[in-house]
């Protein structure tokens, strides 16, 4: 029995050197870790990250190498010559397809060739929005990339928001179909439109109930299909 503590305390006591060791002189030379899982990184400009037991060993677009402890955040340098309009247009597209369940507020985006920025259009186009979009979209490639596209006025935001008011012809679970009651920028009067509702229904419960009538909010995005679609910011009882 005392030989097994024996051996156990000696494997126990050489991996922790092992561990110890290679801890030290990743932090000492600023290597990789040699114990390590390598893992891609697609945001921001990590290349990859080698991530050891107490260290972590980044690996930056730009060919910079840092070694940091694992609860040490760290963000890449970057150069902010290379942030155009095609960047930044660029990693919205990439954060809206990413996230299709946080974009309720966003409508469109695009350059505008002739202001040099990117347009955003949101349905609530108040300062604390903007600030949201903002930080949601770029948080992943750090504070000098806000900064920059705040100083030199990058993005341009402007309010997408659409009301309509129609009548209530069909529910189908988490979906109903209305019909335009007056003409508006997208429908004329009588036009069908499909859209997904906030939570399941049967119709009888509340007010998504066939013939009542409603008005609509929506961002302006109108989907080409029969009928077409839309996704709806707020449905209300008229």
């Amino acid at each position: 029995m005392k030989k097994i503590l024996k051996i156990t305390l000696i494997v126990l006591g050489v991996l922790v050197s092992v561990i110890a060791l290679d801890t030290i002189q990743a932090k000492i030379f600023d290597n990789s870790p040699i114990l390590k899982i390598r893992k891609d990184i697609k945001d921001g400009y990590v290349k990859y990250v080698d991530k050891g037991i107490f260290v972590n060993h980044y690996h930056c677009s730009n060919n910079e190498e840092a070694t940091t402890w694992k609860w040490t955040k760290f963000t890449c340098p970057i150069n902010v010559e290379d942030i155009s309009l095609e960047d930044i247009n660029d990693k919205i597209g990439d954060f809206i397809d990413g996230n299709p369940k946080d974009i309720n507020n966003y409508a469109y985006y695009a350059i505008d060739t002739e202001k040099q920025v990117v347009v955003v259009g949101l349905v609530d186009n108040t300062e604390n929005k903007q600030e949201e979009f903002i930080t949601k979209v770029f948080s992943n490639y750090g504070s000098e990339y806000i900064s920059y596209i705040k100083n030199n006025n990058l993005i341009e935001f402007r309010e997408s928001k659409e009301i309509f008011e129609a009548k209530i012809i069909t529910i189908e679970n988490d979906f109903m179909t209305v019909e335009a009651l007056k003409n508006s920028v997208s429908f004329k009067k009588g036009d069908k439109v499909k859209m997904k509702i906030t939570h399941p229904t049967d119709g009888t419960n509340d007010f998504y109930v066939v013939g009542n009538k409603v008005k609509i909010t929506f961002n302006g995005m109108v989907l080409t299909s029969n009928p077409p679609q839309i996704t709806a910011i707020k449905i209300e009882l008229i």
